[in-house]
């Protein structure tokens, strides 16, 4: 095989493994945006297959490009790899067009932004390596970026050491987090620390490189960058994103942690109903065959007005015995019975209308998931109000069952923000608000039903839709 064959061969494996590093980054932002970012996404297969037709075209170019015009000059061959990393990022800006279900072109842009950047900082992350490792001189830094630019064993070198990292950062989150569906949605200031901490660890440790060359020679720069850059990956490269996303899981955890509070106290709430309930159906069977002879004995005197209010007051210890709410699904009861007693404390006026019949059959933990919170929003709302109330109408149409929370309110409230993926909320602790509407909507949507939320001035409705079957 002759020098030029071996050199068109190792430029197209250099061309595959940088668009293979390509298609994951492309695909792993929308891993993040979902499992970090608590973005709302549709990933298919149909749309996974296209990101990697598209790899494929791009790996024929290649191969035409370096085995068929193998004697390409090099400002060619840079041209040509320029245009088709251009076509990535028009092509990724499509993709996450229909990638996400809300915001289209604002979540494409950002998507875009954050392609272009993590790209980028793959590529500096494994040119720096190859770099280093292989001395960090001046004749190496010429002979990767001036000589040999885009081509040649220290380039395959270069491809293959960021596709080798975005492989395992994208087996990572899909595997680690979204088939799992982990979802640890980082706050707005951690992001920025995110976006930072990508800034310096790419920008660093070129700071050397860019002291007075009379005073330091550029070798013994490159030196020193290479221990920056040991350092920096150990404290840097590492314990920021660790920082990060403990601290997302942190923040899920207590709110999981508070819904399974809410599961407990209302498992303990129906134990404790039943048992009340269990003591006085016995109480009442034990006096109801006397409650009854004795109001046969009135009838028979002639009686019947002491007869009458006698079998009245009967009638009012069997109503006592009924649960306050009936909405027919045991565990919806229980919620509204709870939250119900948190009302009258708080002397906020509400009222149910309509039964889902046959029940929601949800798991406990999803009930408590769903309308716990919601109906602890709707008690803080209302508390903020002149006159408080909350009301819960419960419809069914051939295929859902339709649950509507209303609330009074002391202002109107952008639906739109709350019910989107950015942690927004309407309280003044953002710090630990903003992401429980979101866990609804994402518990509803998992259920495959839907959340519509409508505000004026006065009231705040939140529309619950579940499927009946």
């Amino acid at each position: 095989m002759s020098d030029t064959m071996i050199q068109a061969v190792i430029n197209t494996l250099s061309a595959v493994m940088n668009n293979t590093m390509y298609v994951l980054a492309l695909l792993l932002v929308v891993l993040i945006a979902a499992c970090f970012m608590g973005r709302n996404i549709t990933l298919t297969r149909k749309m996974v297959l296209s990101s990697f037709g598209f790899f494929g075209l791009t790996i024929v170019y290649n191969v035409i490009l370096n085995i068929i015009f193998s004697d390409i000059d090099a400002d060619m061959l840079q041209i040509t790899n320029t245009m088709i990393v251009a076509a990535f990022y028009i092509f990724a800006f499509v993709f996450y067009l229909f990638a996400y279900t809300e915001k289209k072109v604002r979540r494409a842009i950002e998507s875009t932004v954050f392609f272009l950047i993590l790209t980028y900082y793959l590529n500096a992350f494994s040119q720096m390596t190859v770099v280093y490792l292989i001395g960090g001189t001046e004749e190496v830094s010429n002979e990767i970026f001036k000589k040999t630019f885009a081509t040649g064993p220290l380039w395959l070198a270069i491809s293959a050491i960021a596709m080798l990292i975005t492989s395992a950062l994208f087996l990572i989150v899909y595997f680690g987090f979204y088939r799992q569906k982990k979802y640890f949605v980082i706050s707005i200031p951690l992001r920025v620390v995110f976006i930072l901490w990508i800034a310096f660890f790419v920008m660093f440790p070129f700071i050397p490189a860019l002291l007075p060359s009379d005073d330091i020679s550029l070798e013994y720069r490159y030196h020193i960058m290479s221990i920056i850059y040991a350092i920096e990956i150990v404290i840097s490269g590492l314990a920021v994103p660790v920082f990060v996303i403990v601290s997302a899981a942190e923040r899920t955890l207590r709110e999981k942690t508070k819904s399974q509070e809410t599961y407990l106290a209302a498992e303990l709430e129906y134990i404790s109903q039943y048992k009340k309930q269990q003591t006085e159906t016995r109480a009442f069977r034990h006096d109801i065959k006397n409650n009854l002879a004795m109001a046969q004995m009135m009838l028979a005197n002639g009686q019947t007005e002491e007869a009458s209010a006698h079998i009245s007051d009967m009638l009012g210890s069997v109503g006592s015995l009924s649960p306050r709410f009936v909405t027919g699904d045991e565990m919806f009861d229980i919620i509204i019975s709870m939250k119900a007693e948190k009302m009258d404390e708080r002397n906020i006026r509400f009222n149910i209308d309509g039964t889902v019949d046959g029940g929601l059959k949800l798991k406990p933990m999803d009930m408590c998931s769903i309308f716990a919170n919601i109906l602890d929003n709707a008690i803080e709302a209302s508390c903020t109000c002149d006159d408080p109330y909350i009301t819960v109408s419960i419809k069914k149409t051939e295929k859902f069952f339709v649950i509507k929370i209303t609330n009074s309110a002391s202002t109107k409230i952008d639906t739109g923000m709350l019910l989107s993926s950015t942690g927004y909320t309407s309280k003044k602790d953002t710090e630990h608000h903003g992401f429980g509407l979101l866990n609804v909507r994402r518990a509803v949507e998992d259920l495959g039903g839907m959340l519509k939320a409508e505000s004026d001035e006065k009231s705040f409705g939140l529309t619950v839709m579940l499927p009946r079957t």
